[in-house]
């Protein structure tokens, strides 16, 4: 087990992964080299850039790391499970490094090196053998809170059960998709990234195209990011492709080589967004170019190409075929590129990859491609793909020729596996765990309702007012319990038709409104089956109170919680009565996390003022979760989570105490809400307020809910309170933005 991690280099990488690890709840011993008057201080400011950049899924997991420096704290790395080197990529220097490690780690310590560039086979020094069943390469993606692939790989000698117990670490403590590759430079996703990348430039002067035509190209168009080509070099760094390609040309042999003008501005510093430019820069107000063959800036000048704007309009992969057949010089160069791009990969697949899976995957979550090659490859047709490969002048590949005489490279959930020839199941891929748990979410988004197994089904909502037919619809199979997983738009409460209704004097609608909403949260609470909430993403407001009205809450660890607004007067409604349902099941021998000294008025002010929890273990232990909640990392197996979760309350009686009685509190804790009543702004003041005068007309739950739709047609009918509603909506929608 991995409770204790230590990181060595608290540069941009090893920082975020250090934060990555904490957040995670791990200790964490961050070092780096010997500060002159601060020992530790290239290591704590390296803490501080990860704070400052957001590194840290969970905000106050900072605290949780250690600082010191590599010549005086090695010792301190003995008691920790695992130890990451994170430092410049100069194999003698890493070298060195784990020599000196050997002397204080003890035998059972993982010890992985974040190299992109070196195998392990070149880092190990020959003495440290013993090392070779527990020395792995992990290759992070930078950031690692944005980019959740993690390359792994190990001797042969070294993939026994402790290099897969920690793979599976990586995946459910950390989050991350691992993918398993050979031990080989560049390994899988920049061996072939890079390559893509590098060629996608060179055939901009070769094809006599502009930048911002190369850009209007390779981004979406191809199933590629926004950020396309130029734009994507001007965010990592002119200098990272520089010395990225020269690397991989280097140890492979391969053709990386990038055009003289990009090395003109890696020489003098134009090295993208860090240097305030590089191929684009700003001007004052005005966007300039680097022009390749001018070798100086010019205005920006958008790309107009035939037929771009209809092709963009059509679904991917299918605007493919298009885009191999727009005009001269346009289809030219997406021929070329996706040419030269497919030739390479057939060539170099069983050098680099275990599967063609994996090369798919590494493209598809390390660079953000929509498909990877070979699911390109096969959608195009392997006629059209060898026909892309002798216009590039590229030689076939004995790949595509097995891909052709087995049908294709995929074929009935069978993969062409290159080392036999032969197709085998897709569930015999290391990647096949991770890639299901991706197409379920997946599948779930487009058909919002999906069987998870054992009778758990999972349920898209994306309107609350939508709830009642949704889970009435999935009534009538018989479930064992249902996973609800929202999606909704803003805060999810129907804030602006509130208050345009209101203007219009138009009560009875609203009140048909408000019913509706309190109506759905009803459904939830007299459902025969227990209920699991999934929140990923955006949980504040309505799916706060959701959460609440369940059984139990599973939560991605970077979702923000809370009620935005309610310091303005924005009722949270069926807070409060989820509230009481809360307590009651207390009382009833459940372990709630709200203090029992504190009632349910002391209670909604603590929510009230919980405007935006940004951490899921917080607003766990404040209550915002509801009795019962589990905060992962693991994003992609949110939905496993949420149904292993629902597996184990199928079996217990689910408790809807609806009609149950409520009451107001002791005096003592009276006095307690006062004293936070004043903490308060005064339309929140003057909301809780009008909340006590109903909850003291109030005789159950179901009272309740009624008494919150009461204050808030009161408050609506206010004009100083639209108003400042009003302000506030757009405040929050222009922070969202």
């Amino acid at each position: 087990m991995i409770e204790k991690v230590g990181v060595l280099g608290a540069g941009s990488m090893g920082a975020a992964v250090a934060a990555l690890a904490a957040s995670a709840g791990l200790e964490v011993i961050l070092l780096d080299v010997k500060g002159e008057g601060d020992p530790a201080g290239p290591a704590r400011r390296g803490l501080e850039r990860a704070v400052k950049q957001r590194a840290f899924l969970d905000p106050s997991a900072a605290g949780r790391v250690q600082v010191g420096n590599v010549e005086d704290d090695l010792p301190l790395l003995a008691g920790c499970d695992w130890v990451l080197e994170a430092i410049i990529e100069e194999r003698e220097a890493k070298r060195t490094l784990f020599q000196r490690l050997a002397a204080v780690l003890p035998p059972q310590t993982i010890v992985t090196t974040n190299t992109s560039t070196f195998t392990l086979h070149a880092l190990l020094p020959d003495e440290l053998g013993a090392w070779r069943d527990r020395f792995f390469v992990t290759h992070f993606f930078n950031p690692p809170r944005a980019l959740l692939l993690c390359e792994v790989t190990a001797f042969p000698e070294g993939e026994g059960e402790r290099f897969f117990g920690f793979v599976r670490f990586l995946e459910q403590r950390l989050g991350r998709r691992a993918l398993l590759v050979r031990d080989t430079p560049g390994f899988v996703a920049n061996r072939f990234g890079i390559y893509a990348l590098a060629h996608a430039v060179r055939l901009t002067t070769e094809l006599g195209l502009t930048l911002e035509e190369v850009d209007a190209l390779t981004g979406p168009l191809l199933g590629r990011p926004r950020s396309a080509t130029f734009r994507t070099i001007d965010l990592t760094g002119v200098d990272i492709l520089v010395l990225g390609t020269r690397s991989l040309q280097e140890s492979t042999g391969d053709d990386y080589a990038v055009p003289d003008w990009i090395l003109e501005l890696y020489q003098v510093k134009r090295l993208g967004d860090k240097t305030g430019g590089g191929i684009y820069r700003r001007e004052g107000e005005q966007q300039l170019t680097h022009d390749p063959l001018q070798r100086g800036d010019r205005p920006f000048r958008p790309a107009v190409i035939p037929g771009l704007d209809d092709l963009l309009r059509q679904p991917f992969p299918e605007r493919l075929v298009g885009a191999l057949d727009l005009p001269s010089p346009y289809g030219d160069y997406v021929r070329h590129l996706l040419g030269r791009t497919f030739g390479y990969v057939l060539a170099r697949t069983r050098d680099a990859a275990r599967d063609i899976a994996s090369v798919d995957r590494a493209l598809e979550w390390g660079f953000g491609w929509a498909a990877g090659p070979y699911a390109q490859m096969q959608f195009l047709g392997l006629q059209r793909v060898r026909e892309l490969l002798q216009d590039a002048g590229v030689p076939v590949s004995d790949l595509l020729a097995l891909a052709e005489e087995r049908g294709g490279f995929f074929r009935d959930g069978r993969v062409l596996d290159p080392a036999s020839g032969e197709l085998i199941p897709e569930e015999q891929l290391p990647s096949t765990r991770r890639t299901r748990q991706i197409r379920l979410r997946e599948a779930l988004d487009r058909q919002g309702t999906h069987d998870l197994g054992d009778g758990i089904l999972a349920i898209r909502v994306r309107s609350l007012e939508a709830l009642p037919e949704l889970v009435a619809g999935t009534l009538v199979h018989g479930p064992s319990a249902l996973v609800l997983v929202p999606a909704f738009a803003g805060l999810g409460y129907p804030y602006e038709d509130l208050l345009e209704l209101a203007e219009r004097d138009e009560w009875e609608t609203i009140e048909q409104r408000l019913v509706a909403l309190q109506e759905a949260l009803r459904a939830v609470a007299r459902l025969p089956v227990p209920v699991v909430t999934a929140l990923d993403g955006e949980g504040r407001g309505a799916a706060t109170t959701l959460a609440l009205w369940s059984d139990a809450t599973v939560v991605y660890l970077t979702t923000p919680l809370g009620f935005p607004g309610a310091t303005a007067g924005l009722l949270p409604l069926g807070a409060l009565a989820a509230l009481r349902v809360r307590a009651e099941a207390r009382e009833h021998g459940l372990q709630a996390p709200l203090r029992a000294e504190f009632g349910v008025v002391s209670a909604l002010t603590a929510f009230l003022a919980s405007e935006r929890v940004e951490s899921a273990q917080r607003a766990g232990i404040s209550g915002l979760l509801g009795d019962r909640w589990l905060a992962t990392m693991d994003r992609d197996g949110l939905l496993d989570a949420a149904a292993g979760l629902a597996r184990a309350l199928a079996r217990s009686v689910p408790r809807r105490p609806l009609g149950d009685a409520v009451e107001l509190g002791t005096a003592g804790e009276q006095v307690t809400a006062g004293l936070r009543l004043a903490e308060l702004e005064p339309a929140a003041r003057q909301l809780v307020e009008a909340l006590v005068r109903a909850v003291r007309r109030s005789g159950n739950v179901d009272d309740l809910l009624a008494a919150e739709r009461a204050v808030l047609r009161e408050l609506l009918r206010d004009g100083e309170y639209r108003q400042r509603a009003r302000a506030t909506l757009q405040a929050l929608a222009a922070a969202r933005r």
